[in-house]
């Protein structure tokens, strides 16, 4: 990054730290996958759950989640033709924090607590990465993109590190559960009041959109220095012409060979992410360390919180390879270990001994580790990176269906196919997207986001033709004609006021 670069904004730690407390809500993303894990033999205690019934119990838990992931993302997209990025996720919080009321031992409204907690989870991880895009200076973008997928590990890190409370306090009379159950609503909390109170920053094009053009320029201001102001106001207002050009077409255009081209590199990468098999033994971990632990409950918390801690460690290597190495390579070298490791797994598992037990350990150690440095944050980043925000709403959605399929599958997969079937279905997967990342993924290296899309679309055969200069300004007509009109309104008020003195 040159200097000059470096000098535009006014704080380049302020624009990290805006980005951060937007991304702070994929803790939660991360967190609520594991939690659970550690949390459900004392949960199921507590609820009086039988042994007979747990496993169903269980599965409707889980998979409850990402159903209301899935809604989530949906209605985040219809809040966003109504509001802003910032007040879309103000909603999403608010929504989050009603999961305080998981801690009344219900199993019924934990389930129905879980799909909001889900929705509101759908509704922040459509709109960070697309809120993230719009207000940070695009020669951060690359790396500041990651924070999503950073969160998300450092989510599934601590719900493996609350579980420790379990070695104490376990059982049919613990509150332990309570405590690990609070933490989403202390999240949501604490992004919400630092958005309103700290970083009141709205997307400056929307701003623009909606005819707020001084408090667009506020938020510029804010963040770059005084000479860069109107370069970038410029840059926002184009921004502001481009959306107001896609609201006026047809959602379907997303499915124009043009936008195809781009989508379904996200669609892919995120249905990767999930069936590269992490997410099997993030759901499970507790019950695949159950039997190498003989169900003793601290040996068994020590296996789950290495887990969720090697991955967390990991992925602060991807935050000095993504400059060097770029995604396309990131997503190479992730997706031919993780399949390897899962070879490995699925090798090992067809003759368990005690020996070759913690042989597994160490393997899925390393693969989760692998995951948290490579495909975790990675394939978070290249959706936004690629796609506009319908493109993203596409992507994000199919991602969560992935997992709610990948939830309900696996217990029966494991079933019927035993580990070496699952975890040899995995690594089919993955050495599949190795094959995938070569031949299609371009090297973005050196690129803006928009050299690179044009990349794509000049490499699959669709010619990239520049707006004309007329068609431009046909389009800034239509975004200048509600500023006008306010600005008349306004003045006949102004007139009107007059007269009457």
């Amino acid at each position: 990054m040159s200097q000059s670069q470096e000098q535009m904004v006014r704080s380049k730690a302020q624009t990290l730290m805006i980005s951060l407390n937007i991304a702070l809500g994929s803790l939660n993303i991360g967190y609520v996958v594991t939690y659970l894990t550690l949390s459900i033999d004392t949960l199921f205690a507590v609820l009086g759950i039988s042994e007979e019934e747990k496993t169903e119990r269980l599965s409707l838990l889980a998979g409850i989640l990402p159903l209301g992931n899935v809604a989530g993302v949906f209605i985040g997209y219809l809040l966003k033709q109504k509001f802003t990025n910032k007040q879309c996720l103000h909603i999403a919080d608010l929504i989050g924090i009603t999961s305080a009321l998981a801690v009344i031992a219900d199993y019924h409204l934990i389930v129905v607590i879980r799909f909001f907690l889900g929705v509101s989870n759908g509704i922040s991880s459509y709109l960070m990465p697309v809120y993230i895009k719009s207000i940070c200076p695009t020669q951060y973008f690359g790396q500041f993109s990651m924070f999503v997928g950073y969160g998300i590990n450092t989510g599934y890190a601590i719900g493996q590190l609350m579980g420790i409370g379990y070695i104490d306090y376990s059982g049919p009379t613990s509150n332990w559960w309570r405590v690990v159950f609070l933490f989403p609503t202390l999240i949501c909390i604490i992004r919400s009041c630092i958005m309103q109170f700290v970083f009141n920053y709205d997307s400056p094009e929307q701003l623009i959109q909606r005819g707020n053009i001084e408090r667009a320029k506020y938020v510029i201001c804010s963040i770059y220095k005084d000479q860069y102001v109107d370069e970038q106001f410029e840059r926002y207002n184009k921004m502001a012409t481009e959306q107001s050009k896609q609201n006026n077409k047809s959602f379907w255009s997303v499915l124009e060979r043009k936008k195809l081209i781009t989508l379904q590199t996200g669609i892919v990468s995120m249905l990767v992410q999930i069936w590269c098999g992490v997410f099997a033994v993030f759901y499970y971990s507790a019950q695949i360390f159950a039997d190498m632990a003989d169900d003793d409950v601290v040996q068994k918390t020590v296996y789950t919180f290495c887990l969720g801690l090697s991955g967390f460690v990991a992925q602060f290597f991807t935050i000095y390879m993504v400059n060097k190495l770029g995604n396309k390579f990131i997503l190479l070298i992730g997706s031919f270990v993780i399949g390897s490791l899962n070879l490995a797994v699925a090798i090992i598992s067809r003759d368990v001994t005690p020996e070759n037990e913690f042989a597994i350990f160490i393997l899925l150690l390393l693969l989760v580790m692998t995951f948290g440095s490579t495909l975790g944050p990675a394939a978070w980043s290249i959706v936004p990176q690629l796609n506009d925000s319908d493109g993203t709403f596409i992507a994000t959605e199919f991602r969560w269906a992935f997992q709610a399929i990948v939830v309900f599958c696996f217990p029966f997969m494991e079933k019927n196919l035993k580990i070496f079937g699952a975890f040899l279905f995995f690594a089919i997967i993955d050495y599949l997207y190795f094959i995938y990342c070569h031949f299609f993924l371009i090297d973005g290296r050196g690129k803006t986001n928009d050299q690179l899309i044009a990349a794509y679309h000049n490499k699959f055969g669709y010619s990239v033709v520049p707006v004309t200069n007329q068609q431009q300004s046909n389009i800034q007509t239509d975004l200048q004609q509600p500023q006008d009109q306010q600005l008349i309104t306004q003045q006949q008020g102004n007139s009107k006021n007059e007269n009457e003195k």
